[in-house]
Protein backbone atom coordinates (compact mmCIF):
# COMPACT_ATOMS: atom_id res chain seq x y z
CA UNK A 1 0.00 0.00 0.00
CA UNK A 2 2.86 2.39 0.85
CA UNK A 3 4.44 1.68 -2.53
CA UNK A 4 1.18 2.46 -4.32
CA UNK A 5 0.83 5.76 -2.47
CA UNK A 6 4.45 6.64 -3.26
CA UNK A 7 3.93 5.93 -6.96
CA UNK A 8 0.74 8.02 -7.03
CA UNK A 9 2.48 10.94 -5.33
CA UNK A 10 5.37 10.71 -7.78
CA UNK A 11 2.99 10.71 -10.75
CA UNK A 12 1.12 13.72 -9.35
CA UNK A 13 4.30 15.77 -9.12
CA UNK A 14 5.90 14.47 -12.33
CA UNK A 15 4.61 17.31 -14.53
CA UNK A 16 6.01 19.86 -12.07
CA UNK A 17 9.36 18.04 -11.97
CA UNK A 18 9.47 17.69 -15.76
CA UNK A 19 8.88 21.43 -16.22
CA UNK A 20 11.51 22.47 -13.70
CA UNK A 21 13.96 25.11 -14.90
CA UNK A 22 17.24 23.88 -16.31
CA UNK A 23 19.97 23.80 -13.68
CA UNK A 24 23.51 25.04 -14.17
CA UNK A 25 24.68 21.42 -14.21
CA UNK A 26 22.10 20.56 -16.89
CA UNK A 27 23.33 23.41 -19.07
CA UNK A 28 26.93 22.29 -18.62
CA UNK A 29 26.00 18.70 -19.43
CA UNK A 30 24.20 19.78 -22.62
CA UNK A 31 27.30 21.60 -23.85
CA UNK A 32 29.83 19.02 -22.71
CA UNK A 33 27.97 16.29 -24.63
CA UNK A 34 28.78 18.11 -27.88
CA UNK A 35 32.18 19.56 -27.02
CA UNK A 36 35.26 18.23 -25.23
CA UNK A 37 37.47 21.32 -25.14
CA UNK A 38 36.65 23.74 -22.35
CA UNK A 39 36.89 26.80 -24.63
CA UNK A 40 34.19 25.27 -26.87
CA UNK A 41 32.04 24.60 -23.81
CA UNK A 42 32.39 28.27 -22.82
CA UNK A 43 31.22 29.34 -26.30
CA UNK A 44 28.27 26.92 -26.14
CA UNK A 45 27.27 28.17 -22.69
CA UNK A 46 27.66 31.80 -23.79
CA UNK A 47 25.11 31.12 -26.53
CA UNK A 48 22.75 29.58 -23.97
CA UNK A 49 23.26 32.60 -21.72
CA UNK A 50 22.49 35.02 -24.57
CA UNK A 51 19.34 33.05 -25.39
CA UNK A 52 18.24 33.08 -21.73
CA UNK A 53 18.86 36.85 -21.47
CA UNK A 54 16.82 37.46 -24.62
CA UNK A 55 14.02 35.22 -23.34
CA UNK A 56 14.12 36.94 -19.94
CA UNK A 57 13.66 40.40 -21.48
CA UNK A 58 10.82 39.09 -23.64
CA UNK A 59 9.11 37.49 -20.62
CA UNK A 60 9.47 40.66 -18.56
CA UNK A 61 7.88 42.70 -21.35
CA UNK A 62 5.12 40.12 -21.69
CA UNK A 63 4.47 40.23 -17.93
CA UNK A 64 4.06 44.01 -17.98
CA UNK A 65 1.62 43.70 -20.90
CA UNK A 66 -0.37 41.04 -19.05
CA UNK A 67 -0.48 43.17 -15.91
CA UNK A 68 -1.80 46.08 -17.99
CA UNK A 69 -4.67 43.85 -19.18
CA UNK A 70 -5.45 42.56 -15.69
CA UNK A 71 -9.12 42.82 -14.74
CA UNK A 72 -8.79 44.59 -11.37
CA UNK A 73 -8.96 48.13 -10.06
CA UNK A 74 -6.27 50.43 -11.54
CA UNK A 75 -4.50 50.97 -8.21
CA UNK A 76 -3.90 47.22 -7.86
CA UNK A 77 -2.57 47.01 -11.39
CA UNK A 78 -0.20 49.91 -10.78
CA UNK A 79 1.03 48.48 -7.49
CA UNK A 80 1.62 45.05 -9.05
CA UNK A 81 3.47 46.63 -11.95
CA UNK A 82 5.68 48.68 -9.59
CA UNK A 83 6.45 45.59 -7.50
CA UNK A 84 7.25 43.57 -10.61
CA UNK A 85 9.67 46.20 -11.93
CA UNK A 86 11.27 46.45 -8.49
CA UNK A 87 11.53 42.67 -8.37
CA UNK A 88 13.30 42.63 -11.75
CA UNK A 89 15.96 45.02 -10.40
CA UNK A 90 16.41 42.94 -7.26
CA UNK A 91 16.69 39.77 -9.33
CA UNK A 92 19.66 41.25 -11.24
CA UNK A 93 21.44 41.89 -7.94
CA UNK A 94 20.50 38.50 -6.53
CA UNK A 95 21.78 36.48 -9.48
CA UNK A 96 25.08 38.39 -9.44
CA UNK A 97 25.64 37.73 -5.73
CA UNK A 98 24.36 34.15 -5.92
CA UNK A 99 26.61 33.22 -8.82
CA UNK A 100 29.60 34.97 -7.24
CA UNK A 101 29.06 32.91 -4.11
CA UNK A 102 28.66 29.75 -6.19
CA UNK A 103 31.95 30.46 -7.97
CA UNK A 104 33.73 31.15 -4.68
CA UNK A 105 33.00 27.55 -3.70
CA UNK A 106 35.23 26.39 -6.56
CA UNK A 107 38.41 27.53 -4.83
CA UNK A 108 41.49 27.71 -7.03
CA UNK A 109 40.14 25.92 -10.09
CA UNK A 110 42.15 26.43 -13.24
CA UNK A 111 41.36 26.77 -16.91
CA UNK A 112 37.89 27.93 -17.94
CA UNK A 113 36.18 26.38 -14.91
CA UNK A 114 35.25 29.69 -13.30
CA UNK A 115 33.85 31.09 -16.54
CA UNK A 116 31.91 27.89 -17.21
CA UNK A 117 30.49 28.02 -13.70
CA UNK A 118 29.59 31.72 -13.92
CA UNK A 119 27.89 31.50 -17.30
CA UNK A 120 25.92 28.36 -16.51
CA UNK A 121 24.86 29.81 -13.13
CA UNK A 122 23.59 33.08 -14.61
CA UNK A 123 21.76 31.29 -17.44
CA UNK A 124 20.09 28.84 -15.06
CA UNK A 125 19.03 31.66 -12.73
CA UNK A 126 17.47 33.45 -15.70
CA UNK A 127 15.54 30.32 -16.66
CA UNK A 128 14.38 29.80 -13.09
CA UNK A 129 13.16 33.41 -12.81
CA UNK A 130 11.32 33.10 -16.13
CA UNK A 131 9.57 30.00 -14.78
CA UNK A 132 8.54 31.86 -11.62
CA UNK A 133 7.14 34.81 -13.58
CA UNK A 134 5.20 32.50 -15.91
CA UNK A 135 3.77 30.65 -12.91
CA UNK A 136 2.56 33.88 -11.29
CA UNK A 137 0.99 35.19 -14.50
CA UNK A 138 -1.26 32.14 -14.77
CA UNK A 139 -3.53 33.56 -12.09
CA UNK A 140 -4.24 36.86 -13.80
CA UNK A 141 -7.69 37.19 -15.30
CA UNK A 142 -7.63 39.41 -18.37
CA UNK A 143 -10.26 41.93 -19.41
Amino acid sequence: MKILISILCFLMFLPKIANAATSAQDLYNQCSEDFFVSSDIVVCLAKKLAASEKRLVKEQQHAVAVLDQWHVDPEYKEKAREKFLENNKEFKKYKKYYCNFSMSMMGGSESNSHEISRISCVASQNLYYIEQVEENLRYIRKK
